[in-house]
């Protein structure tokens, strides 16, 4: 799978969500709702989620290989540094 199109949407709140992005895999499979966010750690990349009854948090999607991970975190967060420069 190829990063065909990748799409920063600022966030206006102060907090630790940066912005929100949207991506398009091999130009037909799009997945919102992915986050950029500023952790302890540094920024990183959370995948759409939603919060089970219990409190926790479980990915909606996901990619399944390290390699597909990888290559999504490094997309986002490129997207992402260019759109506040």
């Amino acid at each position: 799978m190829q990063i065909t199109d990748v799409r920063v949407y600022l966030s206006s709140r102060n907090g630790p969500t940066k912005a929100y992005v949207n991506l398009t895999l091999d130009e037909v499979f799009v997945i919102r709702g992915i986050k950029v966010v500023e952790g302890k750690n540094g920024t990183f990349v959370s995948m759409p989620s939603r919060r089970l009854r219990d409190g926790d948090f479980q990915d909606i999607c996901f990619p399944i290989t390290a390699e597909l991970r990888e290559e999504i975190k490094t997309e986002v967060i490129d997207c992402y540094e260019k759109e506040i420069a």
